[in-house]
């Protein structure tokens, strides 16, 4: 019989469900399932389909479960932020919104002038984002209060499957130091917050990342399930960090996706007023550090630009589009990659074209130079982050390491080696589910260690290397760039 961990991934744009298992000393992974993960719209308010994927957890675990093959247990991870709310009889009130409805309202602004910026950063320092879960229950309050006054608890997206899985409430740590209500020097959720902006006694208890939450009711499965339910590193970017194998001292992380999630790994948050002023965020990690840093727009660009061609979202689309950047003039523009503009447009295409307008006073006439201004801004971003972390943390940066789907861009990685300077290592690029595992095998003492999980990442997974080829023509550009605006 062969016996199986599942990592159970859900991304703002799809979801995959893979399965580890330990085999002569390797973490050997193998694809269970994969599928799209599509918010509905209703009056222009778009909202998480959170029964089509628990109907793609249960259909996950009976295609896993065939072939005489058994489940020891399974960990959940996913976007931050979102939330359903469950009423005093532990009813689901409300589907799920999703994130970038945010963009359309004032709430940060709103709460920013009530509490003040310093205040909440010092309570909660985390990165200023219109979505961040204390926005968006300002928003309930606000838009649709009796969401809120019925409300029993809060579960987010994680936290909420594992509910329906196993009937338990919990948050683990890197998913609570997202949401800007915990106070990352104190460890817990915070009381003057929750005060200020008369939050109710809602948020689930705090546990670990790692911990084991209980076993699937038995009624879910129509069977006597013995499968652990495991809280891992749920905020999809705490499990993406806990897959680099790194030396954390001295890498600039990255996990490449739809975010490019830029930043570097600490032991404790350090007062400084300029992780507030450059919008910085603070977010726990498997072991229980922080990792310090910005939520760099990423392949999010790319998604955007497909659906302005129409064209479907396999991998020969991605090397067709990528193909088009490569054989394009380098460096035709410069474009802010973070602007509120290129969060949600209509048109991404267009959107970049008026950014470059915006950022560079240039047109671009080619959609290749649209794609490849939308990589080397990217490239550039990372390297901005690189230099305010490097000044801020007093870290002297020898090489960056990604993990992800977007590391499958080569020409992207490279823009980043040659951005930064640095060599960028790359992998596994199935990072999340990775340190989902990881964090898996550590609740059921498998590996004993974080040492010893970096050692088996290392030994069960090929690193691409990427050197740095054209750093002072980077330099000489971004200068360029820069003396325009």
């Amino acid at each position: 019989m062969k016996y199986l961990h599942l990592a159970l991934d859900f991304g703002s744009s799809g979801g995959k469900v893979i399965a580890g298992n330990i085999q002569n000393d390797k973490l050997i992974l193998s694809e269970v399932n994969r599928f799209s993960n599509s918010p509905v719209e209703i009056s222009r308010i778009s909202f998480w389909n959170i029964l089509n994927l628990y109907n793609h957890i249960i259909e996950s675990i009976q295609i896993a479960q065939k072939n005489d093959q058994k489940i020891l247990s399974l960990g959940i991870d996913s976007w931050g932020l979102d939330f359903g709310l469950l009423n005093e009889k532990g009813y689901l009130i409300n589907n799920p919104v999703h994130y970038r409805n945010m963009f359309k309202t004032n709430i940060m602004q709103e709460a920013i002038e009530k509490a003040g910026k310093k205040w909440i950063y010092e309570h909660s320092p985390t990165q200023f984002q219109p979505f961040n879960t204390l926005y968006q229950i300002l928003a309930y309050q606000k838009y649709a209060p009796d969401f809120v006054r019925i409300s029993k608890d809060l579960l987010m997206i994680p936290s909420l499957l594992n509910y329906f899985l196993t009937g338990e409430k919990a948050i683990d740590f890197t998913m609570a130091t997202t949401t800007q209500i915990y106070n990352h020097r104190k460890r817990k959720w915070d009381e003057e917050i929750m005060k200020k902006f008369d939050i109710p006694d809602i948020l689930p208890e705090i546990v670990p990342a790692g911990t084991k939450i209980g076993k699937i009711k038995k009624d879910v499965l129509n069977n006597n399930s013995d499968i652990d339910v495991i809280l891992p590193a749920s905020h999809d970017t705490g499990s993406a960090y806990a897959a680099i194998a790194s030396d954390p001292s001295d890498t600039l992380f990255i996990s490449l996706g739809t975010w490019c999630l830029t930043g570097a790994i600490v032991k404790e948050v350090p007062f400084n007023k300029e992780l507030m002023e450059n919008n910085l965020a603070a977010e726990g990690c498997l072991d229980g550090s922080f990792r310090i840093l910005a939520n760099v727009t990423g392949m999010w660009l790319i998604q955007g630009i497909i659906k302005s061609l129409n064209l479907p979202g396999n991998s020969d689309t991605y090397q067709k589009i990528t193909d088009m950047a490569q054989n394009a003039k380098p460096f035709s523009s410069y474009i802010n990659v973070d602007d509120p503009s290129l969060q949600n447009p209509q048109d991404m295409i267009q959107a970049i074209i008026q950014q470059s307008i915006k950022d560079n006073d240039t047109v671009l006439n080619e959609t290749s130079q649209v794609i490849r201004t939308a990589l080397e801004g990217i490239a550039f971003k990372v390297n901005e982050v690189k230099e305010k972390l490097s000044k801020i943390l007093k870290i002297d940066f020898k090489r960056v390491h990604a993990v992800g789907g977007g590391t499958r861009n080569k020409l992207l990685c490279q823009f980043i080696a040659d951005a930064t300077g640095l060599t960028v290592l790359t992998g596994p690029i199935e990072g999340t589910a990775v340190g989902n595992l990881v964090s898996q095998l550590y609740a059921l003492q498998f590996v004993k260690n974080f040492e010893e999980a970096r050692d088996l990442i290392k030994r069960s997974f090929d690193f691409q290397i990427f050197e740095p080829k054209e750093h002072d023509v980077w330099k000489e550009a971004f200068t360029s760039f820069q003396k325009k605006k």
